[in-house]
């Protein structure tokens, strides 16, 4: 199972990161990153998603996640 983990958030454990969606799911031109142990993880961009459900509008301001890549 794979850790996600929050822009801010200290590096585990030594290694590249690599910028996923918010479900865990692939991103076009992903960033990433070699981080030391206890480095914070750089901030990623926030997005915006419009959701309808049952004829209500709902809007929600979303940001991608850090993965270390194996």
């Amino acid at each position: 199972m794979n850790q996600f983990y929050k822009s801010g958030d200290a590096a585990p454990v030594t290694g590249t990161y690599v910028e996923v969606g918010h479900g865990g799911g692939k991103v076009k031109n992903p960033e990433r990153v070699e981080l030391q142990q206890g480095d914070k993880l750089p901030d990623l961009k926030t997005y915006t998603v419009t959701i309808e459900h049952k004829g209500e509008e709902k809007v929600r301001d979303r940001q991608h996640l850090w993965m270390l890549e194996k």
